[in-house]
């Protein structure tokens, strides 16, 4: 695959250097051992230094409004491969909840995991919610069926009808519910919450997250976006409409969750 040059090789820049870098700490712990120069706890801290590196990413945030293309520059960085679409991009329905994409290098497979809109009822933040598996839905990916892939996939634009006060007590604003055109007495909120895609891709692979994000609504009901995900990424991409230039939601974006970052 010929990656999108420039940006995307410094990447493998990145990962190189966290690898030369790791081997460097590796070396110079052994070294401590064997010359008996160091104490258990200075080891033992080189040893959470290396871990901590393993563990690190480089995440990337993608941020716009709905229809800025946020999604379709992801199908193209990562995902040309496929001649297809596989994230939701067309007109209309896209991106409907925040989804990470990355590799789980732990699980060492590719799969959707997907929060359900009602865990906002709980009093937990969608960092602790990561480690209940219990209250995600899991689907399994195959990278050699696109097809089946992209089907998969179509999920996280998935959304549901409901009464006006259950959206409102799941924390949507009556501005932001878009009616039902089937049922006009109830609105269109998204089925899931959180978005999890662990794909196995060269860049993933090596250590890259990409956080997709929905449009002003979502980053305005998910607190946890603006508090801690968006401003813990080394990169933000801020995304504009050529056709339709800055709107005044787009400053109201830039304004209330970027430029704080």
């Amino acid at each position: 695959m010929a990656h999108n040059a420039s940006s995307l090789d410094k990447i493998d820049s990145f990962h190189n250097w966290k690898h030369g870098l790791l081997e460097q700490i590796d070396a110079y712990r052994h070294w401590l051992s064997e010359t008996q120069m160091a104490s258990e706890d200075m080891l033992n801290r080189l040893v959470r230094a290396s871990e901590a590196l393993q563990k690190d990413e480089l995440t990337i945030a993608f941020v716009g409004e709905f229809s800025r293309g946020k999604t379709e520059l992801i199908n193209a960085l990562l995902l040309s491969d496929f001649q297809q679409r596989i994230l939701p991009s067309k007109a209309g329905r896209t991106t409907m909840c925040p989804t990470e994409l990355f590799y789980d290098r732990v699980r060492d497979t590719s799969y959707l995991r997907l929060l359900p809109i009602e865990s906002r009822r709980l009093n937990l933040t969608i960092s602790e919610m990561k480690e209940k598996v219990d209250l995600w839905n899991e689907f399994s990916i195959e990278n050699d069926h696109p097809e089946t892939m992209a089907a998969v996939l179509q999920k996280v634009a998935e959304v549901v009808s409901v009464e006006e006060s259950e959206a409102r007590a799941l924390g949507f604003s009556g501005s932001s519910l878009e009616r039902d055109p089937v049922n006009p007495e109830k609105v269109l909120i998204p089925r899931w919450r959180h978005a999890e895609l662990s794909f196995k891709h060269p860049l993933l692979e090596q250590g890259l997250r990409i956080l997709d994000t929905p449009g002003l609504n979502a980053l305005g009901s998910e607190p946890e976006l603006t508090v801690s995900m968006i401003p813990n990424a080394q990169a933000v991409v801020f995304m504009l409409s050529a056709d339709a230039g800055v709107t005044a939601s787009d400053m109201q974006m830039w304004t209330d969750h970027i430029a704080k970052t």
